[in-house]
């Protein structure tokens, strides 16, 4: 069977009784994260930017924008609400190559409220969209020289497309025209270039790619046609952003090893993927010798090459765009107990100058095993921390999988307490128990969008 066409039928035929309980536990898990990352994000100066955006677009009351409760069209609220999430650096990560899930849960949820879907197909839409969008990135990851001058990450439009195909319950052939449209023309960037210049839309599955993704579902729906089985040859969508395509990845396993449990990293601080082992070796080492941030004297963090130069080894950041990058300036909010969350990127902590005293203190080299782990298996977090005291000192840490990583998930109240850090001042107490309430109960409720009343 062709491959476009196998991904419909699976999109369409997917079915919440079929999904193990443990996938059910961990998509609400992401669910709720999501949601917390968005209230944390939307105090952010580019958080009120993008809210007054999507505010100005106007249109059908759809869909809720969270934290600020105005509703507009579908594609407008979950663009919005997807690039919240994004703010602080702080949503879930796809083996180290990016981060899909926030476009996935923000289209589900607006299109749910939209539909007045129930929670079991809110969910089976989420795992589903997972499922798909990680075989895809699976099959068309590029080879390690060709990452080095082209870093596109266009396939974060998989997510609001497949649970628009899912949720507007498109037939088979409007599928394929929804894929042909969605991937089509699915915006294409560079991600080295957000590096050099920080900005507020650097994190991939921004709005631009769910305006596609969902409107190319809603167009097909309308029986507007596109390009016909897009992810087959000789004229496949691979050929746009990468120089290999694995035939098999895009349906290996579909259906029977969820992505959402085996593939999926939650992050317990809000910054990069890849300053987050450092962080826990640090916090440990600080534990286990009763350090206190003033007893260290220096801390050298070796990992893979990437992690080595600007904006990662920043000890200046000017804006959370610029600061969420910073491998210091994580270990120094880490180091000086900071709640994790919005509290990492106030005002304030610009003008923090026992923060910037402690990111003097931070080298960051690279490590020659980091570097070849990380060609070979982006998702393995293979760092080396060492710290020395004022008392002249050396302890150190080595990790492979870094704490959040599916071989090693945070628990459950661990996501629960993170929720809570991200909504405190945000929303209510009560406001914040009732979303976690919904959250946990999601597949008995017979209309999802109970949620959104909750997002302000």
């Amino acid at each position: 069977m062709d491959i476009t066409r196998h991904l419909v039928k699976y999109i369409r035929a997917a079915s919440y009784r079929n999904i193990p309980e443990e996938v059910i536990v961990k998509t609400k898990e992401l669910i709720l994260d999501d949601i917390g990352n968005a209230l944390g994000g939307s105090v952010l100066k580019s958080g009120r930017i993008i809210v007054e955006w999507a505010k100005l677009l106007s249109g059908v009351p759809e869909s809720t924008i969270i934290s600020d409760g105005t509703r507009v069209p579908a594609w407008a609220a979950a663009g919005a609400n997807a690039q919240l999430s994004m703010g602080l650096d702080f949503m879930e990560t796809y083996k180290n190559m990016g981060h899909p899930g926030s476009g996935m849960v923000m289209a589900a949820l607006a299109l749910g409220e939209r539909e007045k879907i129930d929670g079991k197909e809110l969910i089976t839409a989420v795992c589903t969209a997972y499922d798909v969008t990680g075989r895809i990135i699976d099959a068309t990851r590029p080879s390690a020289a060709y990452k080095e001058k082209v870093w596109n990450e266009s396939w974060h439009v998989c997510g609001s497309l497949v649970t628009g195909i899912r949720l507007l319950r498109l037939g088979e052939e409007e599928g394929m025209h929804a894929f042909g449209m969605g991937l089509g023309n699915a915006p294409t960037l560079n991600v080295h270039n957000v590096l050099y210049i920080p900005g507020s839309m650097s994190k991939a599955a921004n709005h631009f790619h769910i305006f596609v993704g969902i409107n190319a579902a809603i167009l097909a729906g309308l029986g507007y046609t596109g390009y016909f089985e897009t992810l087959d040859e000789p004229y496949a969508y691979w050929t746009t952003i990468s120089d290999t395509n694995d035939q098999e990845a895009y349906t290996q396993g579909l259906g029977e090893d969820f992505f959402i449990i085996n593939a999926m990293a939650l992050k317990p601080w809000p910054t990069c993927r890849w300053a987050q082992p450092g962080i826990e070796s640090l916090l440990k080492i600080m534990k286990a010798e009763n350090l206190q941030h003033e007893d260290i004297e220096k801390v050298i963090y070796r990992s893979h090459e990437k992690i080595t130069n600007y904006p990662y080894d920043s000890i200046d950041p000017q804006t959370p765009e610029d600061a969420y990058w910073s491998v210091p300036w994580a270990f120094g909010n880490a180091a000086l107990g900071y709640n994790e969350g919005p509290s990492w990127y106030i005002k304030e902590r610009f003008k923090d100058d026992t923060l910037k005293k402690f990111m003097n203190k931070v080298n960051i080299e690279t490590l020659p095993e980091a570097v070849e782990a990380f060609a070979k298996e982006p998702e393995k977090s293979l760092t080396f921390l060492e710290v020395k005291t004022t008392e002249g000192k050396i302890q150190s840490r080595s990790t492979e999988y870094c704490k959040g990583d599916p071989q090693r998930p945070m628990t459950h109240q661990e996501i629960i307490d993170k929720f809570l850090k991200q909504t405190d001042g945000i929303i209510s107490k009560e406001k914040a128990s009732k979303l976690i309430e919904l959250v946990e109960r999601l597949e008995k409720l017979e209309n999802a969008s109970e949620i959104a009343r909750e997002f302000f």
